[in-house]
């Protein structure tokens, strides 16, 4: 049978919320919602995706689950103001239940206490029996140094792996307090190095997100009308700051915190260009001269490539100028997406990179009117074969496109081309608020996204450069399964 991974998505976020306001529906992370065929062209999905009895069905063995504590900034009245309005439009976006979105306006909110609320929320269904058409199916989270392929080889049974997204979770204080810099940050430290001490502690966490955390600039991420009600000028594109800093060597355990508990990594996903510069300097720095075993990998659990060859490129026009998207071709311009430079850094560090399925994020411009133009409402509700074809197409070329960069490079010999393959995974962001392309909405659609690729990828041009001596089948193992895997054995280790 063949095997899935999937290291961003959030079957928890929304059931949580639920389940903390009382509501009956789709308070349990094992309730099954999926889209009605009127719903696939839905842009604020009105279904689950990756709920684990869709995880079962689709075959997913391996999950990376983030816990997100939902930030303020998505219910702030920007546009339209306070009041029952606001709470409609939060509703419609988020899909979270008004009660829960009102919890999050308040003032008394603290995100470390909403992060440990999902945390615990997420244990509680820790190995516990549920029937899938007829078989029992349970989830285990797994203990850094576990025998990962001794959990995954029982029958029925999905490995997890808790991440986080935003390092917002640990601070002890709401957006207000993030703002104005008055936030507790000797007891968000304290917080950070507490989690380390978890049975089950974060494998990575994000440092940013959609909205400013007070450590890191943030990438812009909202596209359209989104980004008219949805403000995220404050910290936008600014780098790391002192704070930002010391939460990364407090995760990482290196430097003044040299030897403070499991490591945790950090995903570069939705820092700023200038952030992640530093970053990427920060790691090469460390790892030069260590051993692959030693080094410590880059990870960017959910994203695409922009066809930028350096990050300066991806910045030379601001991500806030809407024509800079309207002048985008096959993929998405800005720079929240990868360029060919980091790719290389990613790529040196023995990183992984996961592929998101967000229709925006995947694909510039020109395919965006090419799809528009060629498919009807009624060939989404069909879900067409042609429809699959041009997502399954659109999402390869995203994954090329990463391959291109290290196979084109000067700066990697030869002969390790090819590990590039090893560092590829699928990072959906399902659940997580995202417009998934229309023709793989769920973890359920995975056995039909490999297929389609089993039948396109020969058919690329130059295909075997991108390749590099292996068969589609092998390749295909890589991304939808092994990857994951084979990252989780090597660094979610005791440290």
């Amino acid at each position: 049978m063949v095997k899935f991974a999937d290291i961003h998505c959030h079957p928890g976020m929304h059931p949580f919320a639920y389940d903390y306001v009382g509501k009956k529906k789709n308070k349990n992370v094992w309730d099954y919602d999926p889209p009605k065929p009127r719903q696939r062209k839905s842009t604020f999905p009105e279904f689950t995706q990756s709920d684990f009895r869709t995880l079962a069905k689709g075959g997913i063995k391996l999950a990376y689950v983030s816990i997100y504590p939902i930030e303020q900034g998505w219910f702030e009245a920007n546009i339209l103001g306070e009041g029952k309005i606001t709470d409609l439009l939060a509703r419609i976006i988020s899909k979270l239940p008004i009660k829960f979105v009102n919890e999050v306006q308040k003032d008394s909110f603290q995100y470390y206490d909403f992060f440990f609320k999902e945390y615990h929320f997420l244990n509680v269904e820790d190995t516990r029996a549920h029937d899938v058409d007829g078989e029992v199916y349970r989830y285990v989270i797994l203990k850094p140094g576990d025998d990962i392929d001794a959990v995954l080889e029982q029958e029925n049974t999905i490995g997890v792996i808790m991440t986080v997204e935003g390092a917002q979770s640990f601070i002890p204080g709401n957006a207000d307090q993030i703002n104005s810099n008055t936030f507790d940050f000797d007891q968000t430290i304290r917080n950070i190095e507490a989690i380390k001490t978890w049975d089950h502690p974060p494998f990575f966490v994000s440092m940013s997100h959609h909205f400013y955390n007070g450590f890191c600039g943030h990438s812009r991420s909202f596209p359209g009308i989104a980004s008219k009600l949805l403000n995220q000028s404050i910290g936008l594109n600014e780098p790391l700051n002192d704070k930002g800093r010391k939460v990364i060597d407090c995760f990482l355990g290196i430097n003044d915190h040299e030897g403070n508990g499991q490591r945790i990594l950090i995903d570069t996903k939705h820092m700023s260009v200038a952030a992640r510069k530093e970053y990427y300097e920060k790691i090469r720095q460390y790892n030069a001269g260590n051993n692959d075993s030693d080094k410590i990998p880059i990870v960017v659990s959910h994203t695409a490539y922009s066809g930028h060859p350096t990050m300066d490129a991806a910045i030379a026009r601001p991500d806030t100028d809407d024509d800079k998207y309207s002048d985008s071709a096959i993929f998405n311009n800005w720079s929240i997406n990868l360029c060919d430079d980091e790719i290389i850094e990613i790529f040196n560090s023995n990183g992984i990179i996961g592929l998101n399925f967000d229709e925006r994020i995947l694909s510039g411009k020109q395919v965006m009117e090419e799809y528009k133009s060629r498919f009807s409402k009624k060939d989404i509700k069909k879900r067409t074969m042609e429809l699959q074809r041009f997502w399954a197409q659109q999402m390869l070329n995203n994954i090329l496109g990463i391959v291109k960069a290290v196979v084109n490079s000067g700066l990697i010999p030869d002969p390790d081309k090819v590990k590039i393959w090893e560092m590829l995974a699928i990072g959906t962001d399902f659940d997580g608020m995202i417009n998934a392309e229309d023709a793989f909405l769920t973890a359920e659609e995975f056995v039909d996204f490999r297929l389609l690729l089993e039948e396109i990828l020969p058919l690329q041009n130059d295909i075997g450069s991108f390749l590099q001596g292996l068969s589609v089948e092998e390749a295909l193992d890589k991304l939808m399964y092994e990857n994951a895997h084979n990252f989780a054995k090597t660094h979610y280790t005791n440290s």
